[in-house]
């Protein structure tokens, strides 16, 4: 698995960062919406990650995440890293302002 955090805010582009990896993944016949991290508590957005990549989506791209919602998911990697459901996941994670 593996995880990029865009930092700094939207001013800064880690919007438009999303949603060019976005296009680029559709553009390859890949349907990757970006999830929103403000409508999930720390457990909710784990659980929707989890589900994202267990239906094979290889590429989940997630917007507005708090600081404490980025450690979550990289704590949560080192727990999974090793399961075959994870080894080819990657995770775009954009941090809120």
């Amino acid at each position: 698995m593996q995880i990029q955090v865009f930092m700094g805010n939207a001013g800064n582009g880690q919007t438009n960062k999303l949603q060019s990896v976005q296009s680029r993944l559709e553009f390859t016949g890949q349907s990757a919406p970006i999830i929103q991290a403000g409508a999930y508590g720390e457990e909710g957005l784990l659980q929707i990650l989890e589900v994202r990549a267990a239906a094979g989506q290889r590429e989940i791209l997630v917007d507005d995440c708090s600081r404490q919602q980025i450690l979550r998911v990289l704590e949560w990697q080192s727990c999974v890293e090793h399961e075959p459901d994870f080894v080819d996941l990657v995770i775009h994670l954009a941090r809120k302002d």
